[in-house]
């Protein structure tokens, strides 16, 4: 079974991100100058690279040890989830410098989830980093957004797309004109 493309030419490193330009700077400097925060918020449209940054960004954190705990907020988003992650949160990583959880579809989290995650991020533990991505910032809470560093990704120009799946379809062995 062949692998799909999607998952093929998911972009591994920043270099690999379409657009962003900007986000990827800051990010790549906070790398470089090891001024990593312990919360980040990324926002924007479905589809423009959100999730996938946050994993290249865990990665480049982690120097490539271990993995990120990813939860899908849409679904795991009561006060016993929030609760659960925050207790998993308070011990370290064994397989890699940080414990970093990516909260995809941040914004399905309840009202009473954000309340127990608030103290969290008021207070968070030693070598733990959250990164929340979100369609929707608009419902994510003040008290939340206030502890976060935010970044609004853009949507993806035609060109951006064109120039992506030109590259995909010249690896796979096709010519374009």
């Amino acid at each position: 079974m062949s692998e799909a493309l999607a998952i093929k030419y998911r972009p591994k490193t920043f270099d690999d991100v379409t657009e962003q330009g900007a986000i990827k700077t800051i990010l790549e400097q906070q790398l470089k100058s090891n001024d990593i925060k312990h919360g980040y918020l990324f926002c924007g449209p479905s589809g423009c690279g959100k999730t996938t940054a946050a994993r290249i960004f865990a990665n480049e954190i982690n120097k490539g040890k271990g993995s990120p705990i990813e939860l899908d907020a849409a679904s795991n988003n009561s006060v016993d989830d929030i609760r659960e992650m925050t207790e998993e949160a308070q011990r370290r990583s064994l397989d890699s410098d940080y414990k970093i959880f990516i909260l995809d579809e941040a914004h399905m989290i309840t009202p009473q989830g954000f309340n127990a995650f608030l103290k969290t991020l008021e207070e968070p533990p030693a070598m733990t980093i959250f990164i929340m991505c979100t369609t929707d910032p608009e419902r994510i809470p003040k008290t939340i957004l206030s502890r976060v560093q935010r970044y609004n990704f853009q949507k993806i120009s035609t060109q951006g797309i064109v120039n992506r799946l030109t590259y995909i379809l010249e690896q796979e062995g096709y010519t374009c004109e």
